[in-house]
This record gives C-alpha cells, sequence and structure tokens, in this order.
C-alpha cells in the first residue's frame, strides 16, 4: 500500500513537467502539411507549393522606397521567413520581379533548410494601402525561380 501512495505523486509530478514542455511549444505560425486554402482569419497566409503557411506578418519601410510584409515561422527547427517587398505606395497591382522597379513587388521566401527562393512572375494585388493606420492588405500569386507555385497567398491589415 505504501508502494502506490509513493508512487501516485512521483507519477503527477511527471505527467505535469510533461505537460508543461509540450504546451510551451506551442506557436501561433503555422504550416499545415496536409495542404489547403489559406483561412481569412488570419494576417499571412499563402499556399507554397500547396502547403499552408500562415500566421502574424509585420510591415516596415526600409530604404529604396518599399514597404514590407514580413511573416516568419519556425516549426521543428526548421526556421522559415517571407519578405514581400511593394514598391509603391497606392491601392493598385503591382508585378512580381526581381528588378525593384518602382510599381513592381519582389517576393522572397526563404527556410533554413532550402534557402532563398525568389518570386520571377505574378501579381501583388493592393487592396488597402494604409500604413499608419488600419495598415497593408491584399493578395498575391506568383511562380518561383525553382518553380514553386504561390497561390492562395494574402496579407490583411499587416501594420
Amino acid at each position: 500500500m505504501k508502494r502506490t501512495k509513493l508512487f501516485s505523486p512521483l507519477f503527477l509530478i511527471l505527467f505535469t513537467i510533461l505537460f508543461s514542455v509540450t504546451a510551451c511549444d506551442k506557436d501561433d505560425d503555422t504550416t499545415d502539411t496536409s495542404g489547403g486554402i489559406c483561412p481569412s482569419s488570419v494576417a499571412f497566409c499563402m499556399e507554397y507549393g500547396g502547403l499552408n503557411k500562415s500566421g502574424a506578418a509585420a510591415l516596415s519601410q526600409p530604404p529604396g522606397g518599399r514597404y514590407r510584409v514580413y511573416w516568419e515561422n519556425t516549426v521543428n527547427g526548421v526556421f522559415e521567413q517571407v519578405e514581400l517587398d511593394i514598391y509603391g505606395s497606392a491601392n493598385g497591382d503591382y508585378s512580381v520581379d526581381t528588378t525593384a522597379a518602382s510599381g513592381t513587388a519582389v517576393f522572397e521566401y526563404f527556410s533554413s533548410t532550402d534557402g532563398a527562393n525568389k518570386g520571377i512572375s505574378g501579381t501583388v494585388k493592393v487592396t488597402t494601402f494604409d500604413p499608419t493606420g488600419t495598415g497593408i492588405s491584399g493578395s498575391f500569386t506568383l511562380s518561383t525561380q525553382n518553380g514553386t507555385a504561390v497561390t492562395n497567398g494574402h496579407f490583411v491589415n499587416v501594420k
């Protein structure tokens, strides 16, 4: 009988520690390996080669007359990020290329396992351009230099 009473508190402590460690690994950013359509409820989302990548995003204004929508994520030790640079300051369509010319958009996806992959063609459509108010919103579809299709992309009220 004493053996059972000693075992129960030890088991409870170990279970609590295990539960706490796994609960801390939760992350709002996701990479859904099952594919699927991007939910409209997240600030940034895209289907990259059929994989849903989504989560929080931030807006910055680096030098060079551009606005950058930035998303990053780490899952199972793999870091990935997107830099979507919009070379303009108005609603409208921006052609995706690598020139960084006014009126274009530059897309780069980086993964710590696969390296950088740049967008070479496609369109970014900015539907709301209010960086100091509600943020920037829009959608994008493009192809990358290694042939990966990026579809159903959107960014919503990114500030």
